[in-house]
C-alpha cells in the first residue's frame, strides 16, 4: 500500500510538471509570435509611403466631377495606425476604391488607355491584399507591391497629363473631324486599325526582263 501511494504520487507530480512544461512551452511560441508580428509591422509601417505627387493644375480642373478618383486618392493617402489587422482594413478600403474607379470616368479621360491602366492600378492593389492577408506575412512582397502601386498610379495620372497636353495641341482644320472618324471605326472594329495608323500599301518595282540584242534585230526574211 505504502508503495502503491509513491507511485500515485509520483505520477501526479509527472503529470503536473509536464503541464507546466506545456505552458512554458505555449507562452514562449506565444511571445516569439508576438516579437515576430511586431517586428513585420515595424517594416510595414516603415514603408507604407505611396509617393505620389498632385496632379497639374489643367488636370485637375478635368477631375473635378470625378468622385470616386478624389475618394480612391484620399485613401490612399489616409496612413493606418495600430495593428497588422489595421493595415489589412486599409488595404481592403483602398481595393473597394480602386474597383469603382471605372465609375462615372469624365468623359474627357473615358479612354481605352486610361482604363487598361486604371485595370493595372487594381491588380497590383489586389496583390498586395492577397500579401498582407496570408498566414505568413511576407514583409519582402509587401513593401515591393507598395512600390509598384505607387509607380502605377503615377503612371495613371502620367496618362491623364497626357491627354490635356494632346488636347492643347492646335489642329488643321478637317482633322479633328478624321481623327474622330478613326476612333469611331477602331471602336467599332479594332483589327481594321490596330495600331491607329493609315495602312499604306507599297506596289513591287516591276521587273523588266532584258532582251539579247541578237533576238532584237532578227526579222523574219521576205520570200522572193
Amino acid at each position: 500500500m505504502k508503495y502503491l501511494k509513491l507511485i500515485i504520487l509520483f505520477c501526479l507530480t509527472t503529470i503536473v510538471l509536464s503541464c507546466n512544461d506545456d505552458e512554458k512551452i505555449r507562452e514562449a511560441e506565444a511571445l516569439r509570435a508576438k516579437q515576430q508580428s511586431e517586428a513585420i509591422l515595424k517594416v510595414i509601417s516603415e514603408n507604407w509611403k505611396f509617393n505620389i505627387p498632385t496632379v497639374t493644375p489643367r488636370v485637375k480642373t478635368k477631375l473635378d466631377g470625378w468622385n470616386e478618383w478624389h475618394s480612391f486618392k484620399s485613401e490612399l493617402a489616409d496612413k493606418p495606425t495600430g495593428s497588422l489587422t489595421a493595415y489589412r482594413n486599409k488595404v481592403k478600403a483602398i481595393a473597394e476604391k480602386a474597383d469603382e474607379l471605372n465609375k462615372n470616368i469624365p468623359a474627357f479621360f473615358n479612354k481605352p488607355q486610361v482604363k487598361s491602366r486604371i485595370m493595372v492600378v487594381v491588380t497590383k492593389i489586389r496583390t498586395l491584399y492577397t500579401y498582407i492577408n496570408l498566414d505568413v506575412v511576407q514583409k519582402d512582397k509587401i513593401i515591393t507591391a507598395i512600390d509598384e502601386i505607387s509607380k502605377e498610379t503615377i503612371s495613371l495620372q502620367n496618362q491623364l497629363d497626357e491627354l490635356v497636353k494632346l488636347s492643347e495641341i492646335p489642329k488643321e482644320k478637317g482633322e479633328e473631324d478624321l481623327l474622330k472618324a478613326l476612333d469611331t471605326i477602331r471602336m467599332a472594329n479594332p483589327d481594321m486599325i490596330p495600331d491607329g495608323k493609315p495602312q499604306i500599301k507599297t506596289q513591287k518595282p516591276q521587273v523588266l526582263t532584258p532582251v539579247s540584242p541578237f533576238k532584237r534585230d532578227l526579222k523574219p526574211k521576205s520570200e522572193n
